[in-house]
């Protein structure tokens, strides 16, 4: 284990304590099923510690801003408190047993596999207190160039430059990039090397205890292949408890060509309305070529406050009851406009008007 551990797992964070947890958390698998004796061992015949050293596979920095970063004279508009919080971290330098010492030989090939859960920040929440860093991602990563993106995206091009000709990459993230206008620069890097393998999409079946995302679990193969594997999953607690062996109750599973693919809309057409989706695709006319009636109105983030219960209503007035103050109000008719949500409406239907 300790062989495994020190030759072939590496490990980088931007959280010093996230760094110093999982190092933690791989020395108490190295002990697993040891006892004082095979330990004692361990000292007296191989004279090697029970634990390994691990600052040279873990380490603390930025994943996604390497030394690059300070080529056009950017650390002399830093503070060193500024420096500190980017971290870069050059990947070559730092692990050149995986990419080959620098000037010396051959480049190296990079990682068998990355694996991951990447951040899920917005770059409008980025910007408050990072700029610099997300110019630097525009102008360093395609995956970056497309209006106002996730972080995630960035992380998911950044792993696949880190794989070897043969690599593999494994995430769990979000899956709105498929039909966002921000994923279409990631669209185009995937679809253009052919390096999807599976997508395992868990739609709106939530994954995580603690928090409200529509993720998906994505597969990569840095060679390209012809086709990837579509895995819907309908059932998700069974689906996990089944060791994520899909079955015909939990999951629908489907084969897609990669030629399918482009930069537009994923949408990942697999079982028995898979002909239907297809035959639509193929129309020529879309709903947006007909109409310029369907776009997102204003979003204050604060439903809460502007949304309320409407009780009874008058020629002149609205008694209304808000979820904010739990109160009940009269207020003008003018005020208040209809309101229709995912969950009101239904097929050909709205369960309110």
């Amino acid at each position: 284990r300790k062989r495994i551990l020190l030759d072939h797992i590496y490990g980088v964070d931007i959280d010093p304590q996230a760094v110093e947890v999982t190092k933690l958390s791989l020395l108490l698998k190295v002990l697993e099923g040891e006892n004082e004796e095979s330990v004692g061992q361990q000292l007296s015949l191989f004279h090697e510690r029970a634990l390994p050293n691990l600052g040279q596979n873990i380490k603390c920095g930025n994943s996604l801003i390497g030394s690059d970063f300070y080529a056009g004279g950017q650390t002399s508009f830093l503070d060193a408190e500024e420096q500190r919080r980017i971290n870069a971290f050059d990947w070559e330098k730092e692990f050149p047993e995986v990419f080959g010492e620098q000037g010396k030989g051959e480049r190296g090939q990079g990682f068998d596999v990355v694996v991951g859960n990447p951040p899920y920040i917005r770059i409008q929440a980025l910007k408050e207190w990072a700029p610099r860093e997300v110019e630097f991602y525009k102008q360093r990563y395609h995956s970056a160039s497309k209006g106002n993106y996730d972080i995630y995206v960035v992380f998911v091009e950044k792993g696949l430059s880190l794989l070897n000709s043969k690599g593999l990459l494994g995430f769990i993230l979000p899956h709105k990039f498929f039909n966002a206008q921000y994923g279409e620069a990631l669209r185009s890097i995937l679809a253009g090397g052919k390096h999807l393998a599976k997508i395992v999409h868990f739609g709106d079946k939530q994954v995580f205890e603690n928090a409200t995302t529509y993720t998906c679990l994505m597969f990569l193969n840095k060679a390209g292949q012809e086709s990837f594997v579509v895995e819907k999953v309908a059932k998700i607690d069974e689906w996990r408890a089944a060791s994520f062996a899909a079955t015909t109750e939990m999951s629908i599973v489907g084969e897609i060509q990669s030629s399918k693919l482009s930069d537009k809309e994923w949408n990942f057409p697999v079982g028995e309305n898979s002909g239907l989706f297809e035959k639509l695709e193929r129309i020529p006319i879309k709903l947006e070529n007909v109409t310029d009636r369907i776009f997102q109105g204003i979003k204050t983030s604060a439903d809460k406050i502007y949304i309320v219960e409407e009780i009874k209503r008058l020629p002149d007035k609205v008694y209304i009851y808000s979820h904010q103050t739990n109160k009940e109000y009269w207020l003008e008719p003018n005020l208040l406009h209809p309101l229709i949500k995912g969950g009101d409406s239904k097929r050909y239907r709205l369960l309110r008007t």
